[in-house]
């Protein structure tokens, strides 16, 4: 979660889309695209009416959009390049897509035009990025500036090469458009189709086209086919993806981004089990939390709790097998929602994971950590083992109604416990809760408040709000919501 929040603040370096025009670059069989519109227009938009990018974009805050359009600025004064124009161009179309790259959230969410540029350079890919203007030398001098690259001009070529130490990009300037690509042969069947060579991708009858025409709503857009993009986070189960699509925009006071993932289960059981789990979550979001996240997901997605559990405590649970099957243990027998919650802003992990029992019986779970020779203490009617090892301490706290795992000592648990609040009574919580989906089988909510409070002395109600859920055809949907 943490990396993720990193790649959700930087989503502000990139926004815009393109008109029908761009969209002839793209060919009929092209594996994905990523379409923007108005980077200028929506930063200042979601700098205005968002509490979450008023905070990280503005002056009075971490001043991000200062700080971007600075490092512009400094690229083009070292390479005595007028970047004005590129500051301008970042509102007009910009297209990304091709084939064979791998994306991640943290790749779309950390969408500027040059950090991906930076990665086509690199792995040499065939994609390419189309970005519309009037005057495309101009802006590729400035793209050059900003990459420190230098540019190389072959007489009676129409593709040509910007060359840097570290790798080699292609492209063509033409009237009204500059075409980018990680080779030769990207920038070429871009050409080409735009020139009518190849069938493009809007006289398609695929799923490509019919998200190229939603497109025009957005700021953000995009389809990827198979199983290339990766979304390191949730639930996992029995099911292959088929593709992804993506939609963002600003809302309101919010930035709404919804992910969706044309899934296919081994089995319309496995399907079917995962839609007996989704649920409100208010009896959870009623329960006494504390810290500037918290995470709720069923205690029976057992590799979701492997995962959840390596991430937040730090701690690499393959050489502690016989400690991880002992966590699972706990979590079949247990019921509902786990709940995961603590700090992102820390200097050592401090998380606890709280299961709601399904019986008041725990004994057979205190012999094995008694076993184990875990250090034993009491608080009032619960029970408190200690186990160690050379760098982890981990506390295991027993009640008849739940059992609690935290990296806490136990005084200071009490103590934050005793000053606790449940999400419900959680402005900022309520507010991103009434406008998400009804039902989810998980969410997670960062209380931005707090972050921004510590990271930079700014108090703003603000938060972020992940919800996973299924269809009953079987999508899953991903919706992000700033606030």
């Amino acid at each position: 979660m943490k990396s993720l929040l990193v790649g959700l603040l930087l989503i502000l370096s990139f926004s815009g889309i393109m008109a029908q025009e761009i969209f002839d670059f793209v060919p009929e069989d092209v594996g994905y695209f990523l379409i923007l519109r108005g980077l200028r227009s929506t930063m200042e938009a979601l700098r205005d009416n968002t509490n979450f990018f008023g905070a990280y974009l503005g002056d009075n805050g971490y001043g991000a959009e200062r700080a971007f359009y600075g490092i512009i600025d400094a690229a083009g004064y070292n390479a005595e390049v007028d970047t004005s124009f590129l500051k301008s161009a970042l509102n007009n179309d910009i297209l990304l897509a091709g084939e064979g790259i791998d994306l991640s959230l943290d790749d779309l969410l950390m969408f500027d035009p040059f950090y991906l540029l930076e990665k086509l350079k690199l792995t040499e890919n065939r994609v390419f990025m189309a970005w519309r203007t009037d005057s495309s030398f101009e802006l590729l001098k400035a793209v050059a500036a900003l990459l420190d690259m230098a540019i190389f001009v072959q007489p009676g070529e129409s593709v040509n090469e910007l060359r840097s130490n570290t790798g080699t990009l292609f492209y063509n300037a033409g009237d009204d458009y500059l075409i980018i690509g990680g080779n030769k042969d990207a920038v070429t069947l871009a050409l080409k189709t735009y020139e009518g060579e190849g069938k493009r991708l809007l006289e398609s009858n695929g799923k490509g086209r019919e998200v190229a025409e939603m497109s025009y709503d957005y700021a953000l857009a995009g389809y990827i086919d198979g199983d290339r993009f990766h979304l390191d986070l949730g639930l996992e189960s029995t099911f292959s993806i088929e593709s992804t699509i993506l939609f963002a925009r600003p809302e309101g006071h919010t930035l709404t981004a919804t992910i969706v993932q044309d899934t296919v289960f081994l089995s319309s059981e496995d399907l079917q089990k995962m839609l007996s789990v989704t649920d409100t979550k208010e009896l959870e979001a009623s329960k006494e939390t504390f810290g500037d996240y918290t995470v709720f997901f069923p205690s029976s997605s057992v590799e979701t709790l492997r995962k959840e559990l390596a991430h937040w405590f730090e701690l690499d649970l393959e050489p502690y097998r016989e400690l991880a099957d002992f966590v699972v243990l706990l979590s079949k027998e247990s019921i509902g929602n786990a709940r995961i919650y603590g700090d992102l802003v820390s200097e050592t992990p401090r998380v606890t994971a709280v299961f709601t029992n399904k019986s008041s019986d725990t004994e057979k779970f205190e012999n094995s950590l008694k076993e184990w020779g875990a250090l034993q203490s009491a608080h009032k009617d619960s029970r408190i083992y200690e186990l160690e090892n050379d760098f982890d301490t981990i506390y295991f706290i027993f009640s008849n109604e739940t059992t609690v795992l935290t990296s806490l000592s136990p005084d200071e648990y009490y103590r934050l416990l005793s000053d606790a609040e449940s999400l419900s009574d959680n402005i900022s919580y309520e507010f991103v809760r009434n406008l998400g989906l009804e039902k989810d089988i998980a969410h997670a909510f960062i209380d931005m408040k707090k972050v921004f409070k510590s990271l930079m002395g700014v108090s703003v109600d603000s938060a972020l709000f992940y919800q996973q859920t299924f269809d009953e055809n079987g999508n899953m949907i991903h919706a992000l919501r700033f606030y």
